[in-house]
């Protein structure tokens, strides 16, 4: 995909930890990322990671893509909120430490 169908989405293809970095220092509003393991990995490798959103599923699939794409330090994270849907669906929100 070379631009997003969505007018409040960017994608973009630069140095991820330098345009989060850049982007933490110049707002306060969140900062949503979508990107798989690798990302997760190397943005968590660089303490720029303070909230994790998991969204569970009530299936197994046997394999599929894995949260982290390598080994990350051992992490607390601090649980705020949670959601059970009536599709059964778990929605839980965490906080780094």
């Amino acid at each position: 995909m070379l631009s997003s169908p969505d007018e409040n989405v960017e994608l973009v293809r630069e140095n991820a930890v330098e345009l989060v970095t850049s982007l933490k220092n110049e707002t306060l509003k969140g900062i949503w990322l979508c990107g798989g393991g690798d990302l997760a990995t190397t943005l968590f490798a660089h303490k720029l990671i303070d909230q994790l959103i998991l969204k569970i599923n009530p299936f197994l699939m046997g394999s599929g893509i894995p949260l982290f794409s390598g080994v990350i330090g051992q992490t607390a994270l601090e649980l705020v909120n949670s959601n059970i849907y009536e599709n059964s669906v778990v929605l839980l929100d965490y906080r780094v430490k």
